[in-house]
């Protein structure tokens, strides 16, 4: 679900762009990031390296929370813009796996804006309740989505939503083993408000087995580098995006092929590009996202 979140900055900055120019704001404060994710305080648990974990059935409630810092740099002023939100949502895997892999329905209960967030006027984010995404898990881990519920309310819902490519943790399509590691490099088009190509090199390991939920897991640490490319439009006009960015994130796999949630950090530097109005505008994005299991 990270893709949305990369143009949360396009979309402020062409709004901004569009709206009566204010004075100056002050400068803004020092953003204090979340730590760095830790190992989880329970004893790793003591298991054979034979062992190995692949995503499997499963039926499970999570909640996704987003919160984005965004700093855009306009002449003679910087804007910082800062939301959050959850979304609450199940996910069932069944099988058994056909040849694409193991069929998979998402389905959104609610989207729920942390205090102070504003959403886009008009939008009624209590509509999204039901809506459903169906596809196929592959053993690599991507979701590949075949059709929704509705396609015209998941349009509307893309930027909060995404589309659930990198819901799940990647990983080598054979499963995972204690100290196993693997570099991926994929290249991706979406079209996310605008059409964007995201072209990343995510390095994995699978680190220990430890205890989560009462249940025993594996751990996934990953970073990645990638570059962002993009053009389209917003509120009717054109505009260009390219940069690059960093991720790090953990993830929990349990060893009966359960999806148990994680953490990622993200940041990138994106420059916008607004012909219309002959200016372009460095914007910075910082993005804490965790997926957290639901009783």
């Amino acid at each position: 679900m990270r893709l949305s979140f990369l143009v949360t900055a396009v979309t402020i900055c062409s709004a901004s762009a569009c709206a009566p120019r204010t004075p100056a704001a002050a400068p803004p404060g020092v953003v204090t990031l979340p730590a760095p994710i830790p190992a989880a305080p329970t004893a790793p648990v003591t298991r054979s390296g034979s062992d190995v974990v692949r995503l499997g059935p499963s039926a499970l409630r999570y909640a996704v929370h987003h919160q984005i810092h965004v700093e855009q740099q306009f002449p003679g002023q910087t804007q910082t813009v800062d939301r959050g939100l959850r979304v609450f949502l199940s996910a069932t895997i069944v099988g058994p796996a056909d040849s694409a892999g193991y069929p998979v329905t998402f389905t959104v209960d609610s989207i729920v804006p942390d205090s102070g967030t504003a959403t886009p006027p008009g939008l009624n984010l209590a509509s999204a309740r039901g809506l459903r995404y169906i596809g196929h898990l592959t053993p690599a881990g991507e979701f590949k989505q075949t059709s929704t519920s509705d396609s015209t309310m998941a349009q509307m819902f893309t930027q909060f939503i995404g589309a659930f490519r990198n819901f799940y943790p990647r990983m080598p399509p054979a499963g995972l083993t204690l100290s196993a590691e693997w570099t991926d490099t994929s290249s991706t088009n979406d079209r996310v408000g605008i059409d964007v190509n995201i072209k990343a090199i995510a390095h994995s390991r699978a680190t220990t087995w430890e205890q989560r939920n009462g249940t025993k897991c594996l751990r996934l640490e990953s970073s990645s580098t990638y570059s962002v490319v993009g053009s389209g439009e917003q509120m009717g006009q054109p505009l260009e995006v390219s940069g690059t960015g960093t991720r790090t994130g953990v993830q929990f796999v349990a060893i009966d092929g359960r999806y148990l949630g994680g953490e990622a950090h993200d940041s990138s530097s994106l420059v916008v590009g607004l012909p219309m109005q002959g200016m372009t505008v460095p914007v910075h994005q910082i993005t804490h996202s965790t997926i957290t299991v639901l009783p």
